[in-house]
């Protein structure tokens, strides 16, 4: 057989397919610089040592997955505590505002301080579902963190019923593997039933895939949480070919109190 010729749609082709990966790879390489220069400030309470993100690299990289994804226009995370996701996506994400709240007014003022130097951050002592409608009814492709579960407080469903479109990256999840742990209150496991209480349940929900082959390793050896990846009036198609993320069915029994 011939060889194919290389036409031009074929170099462009490649061109393009090179361009990717090289902004993959520029993606991974920013991500490995803030990631770990961030202090672990959260140590002194957090099970997990503290650390952006807690302190997994992999859940890191898939933010950035997502944000390349869909081209979200703002960052929020709810429940700062003392900052570090706060300082990180503030530092990753120049280009971007980041908005965080606590209940907490001390925790709100540590991470005010913190991230003093960052022009792109907003830190606020609010009700989280607060800070999530105003920012979804401010932007239209918001990436969420949700990660206000703390003591007896646990606003999950209220900041997920505040979505009207975007992305929610639910923290402390269950995604039923042992090597992952995740929250529950009041006999209520943070995991798919919570999402089976929203006002209208996702059809399908994501995963991380703890079998997933990353281009940098995760050096948390404590606590590890699970993480839950919701989208709420977008399409979903873009996780669902996700290679590092499984795709499920939520449960249709509401089994949790707002």
């Amino acid at each position: 057989m011939p060889p194919l010729r290389d036409t031009p749609a074929r170099h462009a082709d490649r061109k393009a397919g090179a361009a990717a990966a090289d902004a993959g790879q520029d993606r991974v390489s920013e991500t490995l610089k803030v990631f770990y220069q961030v202090e672990r400030a959260g140590c002194f309470r957090l099970s997990d040592g503290g650390g952006p993100l807690g302190f997994d690299v992999t859940l890191a990289l898939l933010l950035d997955d997502v944000q390349d994804l869909y081209k979200c226009d703002v960052l929020v995370e709810t429940g700062c505590f003392v900052g570090d996701t706060t300082a990180y996506l503030a530092r990753r994400y120049p280009h971007l505002p980041v908005f965080s709240c606590d209940v907490d007014y001390g925790h709100a003022a540590v991470t005010r301080q913190r991230v003093a130097a960052e022009s792109n951050a907003v830190v606020s002592h609010a009700d989280s579902p607060t800070l999530v409608a105003d920012v979804a009814a401010c932007y239209e492709r918001p990436l969420f963190f949700l990660d206000a579960h703390w003591d007896e407080e646990w606003p999950l469903v209220r900041e997920l019923d505040a979505i009207t479109a975007g992305i929610a990256v639910i923290h402390d999840f269950d995604i039923g593997h042992p090597r992952f742990a995740f929250d529950h209150y009041n006999e209520v496991v943070c995991g798919p039933e919570v999402l089976a209480a929203m006002a209208q349940p996702p059809a399908r929900y994501f995963t991380p895939d703890p079998h997933a082959d990353h281009p940098l390793p995760c050096l948390q050896v404590g606590r590890r949480a699970g993480a839950g990846i919701v989208a709420i009036g977008v399409d979903t198609r873009p996780l669902e070919q996700h290679p590092h993320l499984i795709t499920r069915t939520p449960p249709v029994r509401a089994a949790a109190t707002r």
